[in-house]
């Protein structure tokens, strides 16, 4: 008999989230997304803070990954999408946490980071990656 061993929650998505870098922030969170599909389909999001920078899409980085920026904002309202791109055949977008984003999109920062964003003295970045299977 061969038994094989997979993490179930170890998606495409998961694997490349995980290679994005964003220099000089700090990565505070990794989660999939809250939809309503199996994991799998789901996109998984990485959450870094750092200096605020106009030119931030310089800093985002992964082995290939090239983002370009955006030219029409979806109009999402807590954030404002600064970034796409397709890498490994998924779609990856970066988006730039507003100060005054509602406090549930917060709740990967902490009480301090909190404050700092409000005080637009640090900026929260979240880069989805989302593969279909």
């Amino acid at each position: 008999m061969l038994i094989w061993l997979v993490d179930p929650f170890k998606t495409d998505a998961q694997r490349d989230v995980s290679q994005i870098k964003v220099r000089g922030y700090e990565r505070v969170h990794d989660y999939i997304d809250f939809g309503t599909g199996p994991a799998r389909e789901r996109a998984a999001v990485a959450v870094f803070v750092g200096p605020p920078d106009d030119k931030v899409l310089t800093r985002v980085s992964g082995p290939g990954l090239v983002v370009n920026a955006e030219t029409e904002d979806a109009g999402i309202r807590n954030s404002d999408l600064i970034g796409h791109g397709i890498w490994h055949g998924c779609g990856v977008r970066v988006e730039r946490w507003r100060t005054n984003a509602t406090p549930l999109r917060h709740f990967e920062l902490t009480a301090e980071q909190l404050a700092e964003v409000r005080a637009a003295r640090l900026s929260v970045l979240s880069v989805s990656v989302g593969c279909i299977p």
